[in-house]
């Protein structure tokens, strides 16, 4: 059986596609281990979830911040990534993965680097249409680029991988497993896999109204369901889900961020979505077009500046109205996993610039 080291993490956005994968691979008698940051991270929690081995190293992420905080953290990339690096060359020297795939991100860096230290192929993929740097960095060490954007030039487009799981849950189920009428209108927000406080302050504020009109399912982010309100029978406050498929299938309207996953889950399972965008300065811009290719598809798009809740109130009030998204359907599991075997048979190696 050939063997796949997958890396990345951080964010859901990083870990979810690497995890989507698992079916189309095992079909094609591959199996795979986890690559990330050391310690209790999500993607080591993901990983062990999904039964899979986990590997960690050290990681640090480059902050686009001028702070005394951030400069120091900066200073620390270059001695980390190092360390992290040696430990990941460790780690793919004892495995002997046949590929390493990078769904990219500051966890996934060491293991890119290591694979093009060792040889060994890797295949990066890119979920938003301008990429990351260490997909930028895998490239420019010889590594096979996909892409989820069309249209973008930066590699091969293959779509976005969604896990097969999402698909397979039932309504009546969903809403009896957290205590919801089959007869409520559900709006299910939620800003990622660590939350998103302008979401969480915006919804606050507007819960009175919102709960004369709908049940709210709101996925807050670690550690801060509590600075939140309390439960009550209109408003279940979760601080993380790692079964998203039950909160789709719930719920009839969707508030989000604007992330690739969350657009590409969202619009695979045709749900009403109302998305807010990470804001340029906050991040590097890539919510954006996400964003507007979601509009194309029939998301109502809000943007973050002025005052956010009463921009969201009068569109939510109406969200249930909303047409669902246009579905987009495409085999980017299979399309990614055929790939990832094609180059395996290959032997094509990281920096062999003859592929």
């Amino acid at each position: 059986m050939k063997k796949i080291l997958l890396a990345g993490g951080g964010t859901g956005g990083h870990i979810y596609p690497n995890l989507a994968l698992l079916p189309a691979l095992s079909r094609l008698d591959i199996e795979a281990v986890y690559g990330g940051e050391e310690g209790d991270s999500a993607e080591a929690r993901a990983a062990k979830r999904a039964g899979l081995d986990f590997y960690g190293v050290p990681c640090i992420k480059l902050v686009r911040s001028f702070s005394p905080a951030g400069v120091d953290n900066n200073l620390s990339v270059p001695r980390v990534l190092s360390a992290g690096k040696r430990a990941a060359e460790k780690i793919l020297s004892e495995e002997k993965p046949a590929l390493v795939f990078s769904k990219g991100g500051f966890a996934a860096l060491p293991f890119v680097l290591a694979a093009a230290a060792l040889k060994i192929p890797v295949i990066c993929h890119e979920s938003d249409s301008t990429p990351g740097l260490s997909n930028k960095i895998a490239k420019i060490k010889g590594a096979k680029a996909l892409t989820a954007y069309p249209g973008s030039s930066f590699g091969e487009f293959v779509g976005m991988p969604v896990r097969e799981e999402l698909f397979c849950k039932n309504r009546a189920l969903a809403r009896a497993s957290l205590g919801i009428p089959s007869t409520e209108n559900v709006l299910l927000v939620t800003g990622g896999s660590s939350g998103a406080q302008a979401l969480n302050d915006a919804l606050l504020r507007m819960l009175p109204e919102l709960e004369e009109r709908c049940v709210v399912v709101h996925v807050t982010g670690r550690g801060k369901a509590e600075k939140g309100r309390a439960r009550s029978a209109r408003y279940i406050p979760l601080e993380y889900s790692d079964d998203m498929g039950t909160l789709y299938a719930a719920s009839d309207a969707v508030l989000s961020r604007a992330g690739a996953t969350a657009v590409a889950e969202l619009a695979a399972l045709g749900k009403r979505a109302v998305l807010v965008p990470l804001p340029k300065g906050i991040s590097r811009g890539d919510q954006i077009p996400n964003a507007e290719l979601a509009a194309k598809h029939g998301a109502r798009i809000v943007t973050q500046d002025g005052d956010l809740a009463a921009k969201l109130l009068p569109v939510l009030l109406h969200a249930f109205a909303l047409p669902p998204m246009t579905r987009i359907s495409s085999d980017a599991n299979g399309k990614i996993a055929s790939v990832i075997d094609v180059t395996m048979r290959r032997g094509v190696k990281c920096n062999d610039k003859k592929r």
